[in-house]
């Protein structure tokens, strides 16, 4: 399935790179060298200027020459770079950098925590457990224990049972 997907998207990435490719580098050719890569009158333009001695003198003949050999290789080249760019951020840019606003137009007013790794404990499960048991403040005397127990059974025998 992967396979496939890959193969559909690189399919994709062809068609798409092939039109983008073939319209500006028509363009491109058309103003400034009056060249169509796609007409018969161009090439034989070209041809019968190189069969009656034409020579080349100026850097946009030579720019002409250069682009007609690299037309090919330069292609390629787009298609396998095309094929690398992460296409969903480009479609999306809009949506992040609005959301990227908006999140630092409130940033200021909210405030951050800051959380530290505070390690792993050595305490086993069952001794955490037997400390979060105990209560956290010791009742140190019997005098303080008698005190609360009878203020404990006071408070139950004041209440009439009917």
């Amino acid at each position: 399935m992967k396979k496939l997907l890959k193969l559909i998207t690189s399919g994709i990435f062809l068609i798409v790179w092939t039109y983008i490719y073939l319209t500006l580098s028509g363009l491109i050719l058309i103003y400034f060298w009056n060249f169509n890569f796609f007409s018969k009158h161009s090439w034989m333009t070209i041809y019968q200027y190189w069969e009656n001695g034409g020579i080349i003198y100026s850097w946009k003949d030579y720019t002409l020459i250069i682009l007609l050999l690299c037309y090919l290789p330069l292609w390629y080249l787009g298609w396998k770079k095309a094929k690398k760019i992460d296409w969903i951020s480009i479609i999306l840019w809009p949506i992040n950098k609005y959301n990227q606003k908006i999140m630092d137009k409130y940033e200021d007013e909210i405030q951050h925590l800051t959380i530290k790794n505070m390690g792993t404990s050595d305490v086993k499960i069952e001794e955490q457990i037997e400390m979060m048991s105990k209560p956290k403040v010791k009742i140190e005397t019997d005098a303080e224990v008698k005190k609360i127990r009878s203020a404990v059974s006071e408070k139950i025998s004041s209440v009439k049972h009917e």
